[in-house]
């Protein structure tokens, strides 16, 4: 008897990206998902984002355009349209890789124990082409929890790429809060009162270098998320983030799924934060 395809929610929180827009939903609806649910909400654009969003429509779940409070509305009107086990948002300029879908349904369709993933962070240019791919990231759930990982400190968790199950996401209320700047930093804090984070050591979507991003106000950010966090300490936290990203790596303190090109196939190695049990057997992932 087959299994049944994991439904994937998706949804697009949009302003005035008609630059952009196009490229996030084929970025999308290309890979096609057989169980996607995808849903565009826009914040009343008055540029051609409407147009361009009407061009896809029999294949969206539900989309609308209509005035809003900001990004944290749209996401959280967006995702109460929305009945899928998988879970993410995806920025109206930012794309994802191909192949990620499968990959993330088969993770969590195999793996039970793991509730949220994240990928390599990875940035493209306006001209779609990768100018930067970060390293393999260690995610430990009590850093994650205190707010470690607010880029300064031990970098950042990445928006894009970023999956979960929702049951997690129920059981810290179902809604992103009313931060701007720092809504996914305030919501991976949620995630790991329950959860570890599973690194996947792949590209599972890319963050653009739009000039109007709203991420260049990166002072105010902190401000957003009440970070105090003079740039004297940042260079001085540089052999601490080492650490955590590198010498961690190799131990069972966070989990990770990663891809042996030796014999083609993913493997996932569990925690062993609670019994500090080191480099044991790994599952397969996969056929």
């Amino acid at each position: 008897m087959s299994r049944q395809i994991p439904k994937i929610s998706i949804v697009t929180p949009s302003l005035n990206q008609g630059d952009y827009l196009e490229k996030t939903i084929l970025s999308i609806l290309n890979q096609n998902y057989p169980n996607l649910e995808y849903v565009i909400i826009d914040g009343g654009s008055k540029d051609s984002s409407p147009q361009i969003i009407k061009r896809y429509e029999n294949k969206l779940a539900f989309w609308i355009s209509e005035k809003d409070e900001g990004q944290y509305e749209a996401i959280n009107k967006g995702f109460e349209k929305t009945t899928g086990g998988i879970m993410t948002w995806l920025n109206s300029d930012d794309v994802l890789m191909p192949g990620t879908l499968d990959l993330v349904a088969n993770i969590f369709q195999e793996l039970p124990e793991v509730q949220w993933v994240t990928g390599i962070p990875t940035v493209i240019g306006q001209d779609d082409l990768i100018v930067h791919r970060g390293y393999k990231p260690t995610f430990v759930r009590k850093f994650i929890e205190l707010g470690f990982y607010h880029g300064a400190l031990l970098g950042f968790i990445m928006q894009e790429g970023t999956f979960w199950r929702r049951e997690l996401w129920e059981k810290v209320g179902g809604r992103v809060g009313n931060l701007y700047y720092g809504l996914d930093y305030q919501l991976w804090r949620k995630f790991a009162r329950h959860s570890d984070l599973t690194s996947v050591y792949a590209s599972l979507a890319a963050f653009r270098l739009n000039p109007t991003r709203k991420t260049k106000e990166i002072e105010k950010y902190y401000q957003d998320i009440g970070i105090n966090f003079p740039k004297i300490l940042k260079s001085l936290s540089i052999p601490f983030r080492l650490f955590v990203h590198y010498v961690l790596r190799f131990s069972r303190i966070s989990p990770k799924i990663f891809y042996n090109s030796q014999d083609n196939r993913w493997y996932y190695s569990g925690s062993g934060w609670k019994d500090f049990r080191f480099f044991s057997r790994k599952k397969i992932v996969g056929p």
